[in-house]
């Protein structure tokens, strides 16, 4: 894989973002790994924006997006086109929306209506709104799930898919054909990885844990190759739980390394 569409998600390092000291810290190890870019994670307010843009040059890294949540940035959408502008990023991925009801169908078209506003009035200001996905967006309508809704609801041109393929795996769903089924749509893929603990005393079957990319079982290399067929050209790394011996940045070099030779 071309090393310039590797990117991780600052999530994948939260035991670094409790102070700036820490935050340039992690953004210079990911950068010696050889990540060139990084999608920021819920970039708080205004007194917070400042450090990132200068830390982000300091480390000598690009900004691919930044990551927020929906209902926030609804409530203050100039702002968070302020701060996409502010460290030069050019997507808007909206994580998750807290008020829509997965079950309902009009609470889903609501949520459309609204990524559709929010990706018109960012597309005049240079910036791609895409919706990230978790499992909750699997409900079922009949033959379809509730984020086939959603993108049957929303302008192509206008939203597009940050598709988290852990996720869809965990979902029950099958992330290849959804790669394929957001042809021209997927702009990002968010990678981790699904294993199992055995040393824990819970019981004889045991919990689905988050692995560095390459680590677990998921099929990482054919939804890679689904994912760049349906034009997606950021792969970005979001190991954000269950680190390699709770080592953020050893789990960050391990999936770069792997995604880095496919």
């Amino acid at each position: 894989m071309d090393k310039t569409q590797i990117a991780i998600n600052t999530e994948s390092f939260l035991d670094y973002l409790d102070n700036d000291a820490d935050i340039r810290k992690a953004l210079q190890a990911v950068k010696e790994i050889g990540y060139e870019s990084v999608e920021l994670w819920h970039v708080k307010g205004p007194e917070h924006q400042a450090p990132w843009r200068p830390f982000l040059d300091e480390a000598g890294l690009r900004c691919c997006a930044i990551h927020e949540l929906y209902e926030e940035v609804m409530e203050h959408i100039d702002g968070t086109i302020a701060k996409a502008k502010d460290v030069g990023a050019g997507i808007l991925a909206i994580g998750r929306s807290r008020d829509t009801d997965w079950e309902d169908e009009a609470s889903i078209r609501k949520l459309a209506e609204g990524l559709n506003e929010l990706g018109r009035k960012c597309q005049t200001e240079g910036i791609q709104v895409l919706y990230h996905n978790h499992n909750t967006e699997f409900s079922r309508f009949g033959d379809k799930t509730g984020l086939d809704l959603l993108f049957e609801l929303t302008d192509p041109e206008l939203v597009g898919s940050e598709l988290d393929v852990y996720w869809v795996q965990l979902s029950g769903a099958d992330p290849v054909k959804w790669c394929k089924k957001l042809d021209g749509r997927l702009k990002i893929i968010h990678l981790k990885d699904i294993g199992v603990v055995l040393n824990t005393p819970d019981s004889f079957i045991k919990r689905p844990v988050c692995r560095a990319v390459g680590s677990g079982n998921m099929e990482t290399t054919s939804i890679v190759e689904a994912a760049q067929e349906s034009g997606c050209r950021i792969f970005a790394i979001e190991t954000c739980t269950d680190w390699v011996d709770n080592d953020s940045i050893r789990c960050a070099r391990e999936s770069y390394q792997y995604l880095e030779q496919l």
